[in-house]
C-alpha cells in the first residue's frame, strides 16, 4: 500500500514541476530553483514512479492500474503538447473593446 502511495506521489509530482520549470517560475525542486532543474526533476519523478511500479507490480500489469495510466497520460500530454500551450499563452489578447477605444 505504501509503495502504491509513493508511485502516485512521484507520478503526480511530475506535473507541477514540469509546468513550473517550463514557465521558469523558480520553484524549489531536487535540482534547485532553475527551470531546467524542475523539468529534469519532472522526468526523474516519472522514472522513479515507473521503477517503483515495476518493482511492485511489473510493467506488464500497467493496464490494470488505470489511475496511474491517467496520471502518466496527463504528464505526457504536457511534455508533448507544451509548444502548443505556449503558442496560445503568448498570443496577445485581442478584444473588441480595445479596438473600439482606438477608433474613438
Amino acid at each position: 500500500m505504501w509503495m502504491d502511495f509513493l508511485i502516485g506521489l512521484f507520478a503526480a509530482n511530475a506535473i507541477p514541476h514540469f509546468v513550473f520549470g517550463r514557465l521558469d517560475a523558480g520553484v524549489l525542486g531536487l535540482f534547485g530553483h532553475s527551470g531546467r532543474g524542475n523539468v529534469l526533476y519532472s522526468i526523474v519523478c516519472v522514472v522513479i514512479a515507473l521503477t517503483l511500479f515495476h518493482m511492485q507490480h511489473g510493467l506488464a500489469t500497467l493496464a490494470d492500474h488505470m489511475i496511474l495510466v491517467g496520471v502518466l497520460t496527463i504528464v505526457a500530454s504536457y511534455w508533448i503538447g507544451w509548444p502548443v500551450i505556449m503558442r496560445y499563452l503568448k498570443r496577445p489578447l485581442q478584444s473588441d473593446s480595445s479596438s473600439e477605444r482606438d477608433q474613438v
